[in-house]
């Protein structure tokens, strides 16, 4: 069934998670534990393109910067081993190191008009601020990009998705380190969480155009 939608730009922000060395450099810690991150390096031009075209259209962009500590004790005190002590290179994103900087190609882009969310768990809602500053700037709709679809880019879908956003994630601009899993959480979103749109209807989007898309899961099946 063909659908039409229009975004409103003054309740609109553009939602950029975790573009971060250690998860889109080849030479961060994701690569260091032997992952292919060469899809997540990928999404940096994408997400750029996106920018561009938000900054030139006034919608809010807000970045998650996850930053997680060597001294974690809720890490320590688990009986199950958690995910970042699995690791041989250690736990990702370390604050105050290159892990945790925005990669070199997006960091001119951090600026005064951009919003930093600092978080430490997969959520970019999960004890932050982001739920609040969202609706302080009467934003109701989120176009989101970054890494890693299956981690935190899901998670944040479904947190925004249970307070009622309206979520719209960008397909190119997404990725993670399993072609087969990324897949398998884009299909999920578009199914029940919100849509998954290619930058070029994005794009529209962001210029305020009226774009038509399909409901469900059929742009994804074959791909």
């Amino acid at each position: 069934m063909e659908n039409k939608i229009q975004i409103d730009k003054k309740k609109t922000a553009f939602l950029i998670i975790d573009m971060q060395n250690s998860y889109c450099h080849l030479e961060g810690s994701i690569g260091r534990n032997g992952y292919d991150s060469t899809r997540m390096n990928a999404t940096i031009p994408k997400v750029k393109e996106l920018l561009d075209v938000s900054r030139a259209n006034n919608i809010l962009d807000i970045w998650t910067i996850q930053n997680h500590y060597p001294d974690d004790q809720t890490r320590h005190n688990r009986l199950i081993e958690p995910h970042t002590h699995r690791w041989k290179a250690g736990p990702p994103a370390l604050k105050d190191t290159w892990d945790a900087e925005v990669v070199d190609e997006l960091k001119g882009y951090i600026d005064d008009k951009a919003e930093l969310v600092t978080k430490h768990r997969f959520s970019a809602f999960l004890d932050t601020r982001l739920d609040t500053l969202l609706r302080m700037k009467g934003i109701t709709t989120l176009i989101i990009g970054g890494v890693a679809t299956t981690h935190c880019v899901e998670t944040s879908v479904r947190d925004a998705y249970q307070r009622d956003y309206d979520v719209i994630v960008a397909e190119d601009a997404v990725a993670s380190q399993s072609l087969e899993d990324h897949e398998a959480s884009l299909r999920l979103i578009d199914k029940v969480f919100g849509l998954v749109l290619s930058n070029e209807k994005i794009m529209e989007l962001m210029k305020g155009e009226e774009i038509s898309y399909t409901l469900g899961v059929e742009s994804l099946v074959e791909k």
